[in-house]
């Protein structure tokens, strides 16, 4: 029998990780990045919750009245992100979004959590939805491809609440403070970027994307 020295051991997985909260804009449009990451180079990228307002009650809260800030929102929006911004509703409302931390918790489990964020900021962002009910979320996994009545009873008897929990915690004991923060790799970028410095981080620290790595290995 050969030695555990002897035995070839695999690299581990290159990390990608977003650190982000449904409820923020920046989050909805640096969500992109991710699915750039995912289609351009062989990674899988994992989704973090970062809890802003936890003190958000389920059924929402009014907004702090700041004219000022709210128009500077959507003037950077509409500079750095004009194709999002164009079909983005804001919410009359502050949302609570730990039910649907919980659900990406049952969407992880079954290797739909990308395509299942993606749907939750759609469902908030786009068509204006409450991201706190069970019938959004459940819309939101039937458009990932899970099964909307299991996610349902795992929300109902709250399956993934303390796991929901642990994550928020681990996210702050990781020193997160802004939303999105992204680790690529060694490497943590906060806000939001153009694709570029993603690819440049990624490049640096040897991911090449699919095509070259393909072309490489021929």
């Amino acid at each position: 029998m050969a030695n555990q020295a002897d035995t070839p051991q695999s690299a581990p997985p290159f990390r990608v990780i977003m650190f982000a909260d449904f409820i923020c804009p920046y989050c909805y449009i640096g969500q992109e990045r991710m699915e750039q990451l995912a289609r351009d180079y062989d990674v899988q990228p994992i989704w973090r919750p970062h809890w802003l307002h936890p003190e958000t009650p389920p059924e929402g809260a009014p907004f702090p009245h700041n004219v000022e800030r709210a128009r500077a929102t959507a003037e950077w929006l509409k500079e750095m992100a004009p194709e999002k911004a164009a079909c983005m509703r804001l919410p009359n409302k502050m949302q609570c979004s730990f039910f649907a931390f919980e659900a990406a918790e049952f969407a992880h489990d079954r290797g739909r959590a990308l395509p299942f964020t993606s749907a939750v900021y759609d469902a908030l962002w786009v068509e204006g939805k409450d991201i706190a009910r069970m019938a959004t979320l459940q819309e939101a996994a039937a458009r990932a491809g899970l099964d909307a009545e299991e996610m349902g009873r795992a929300l109902r008897e709250r399956t993934y609440m303390e796991r929901a929990m642990n994550a928020v915690a681990a996210s702050r004991a990781a020193g997160i403070r802004s939303t999105p923060t992204y680790i690529l790799g060694r490497t943590a970028i906060k806000g939001w970027h153009y694709y570029e410095v993603f690819q440049t981080v990624m490049e640096k620290q040897g991911m090449l994307p699919r095509t070259q790595s393909s072309t490489r290995r021929g």
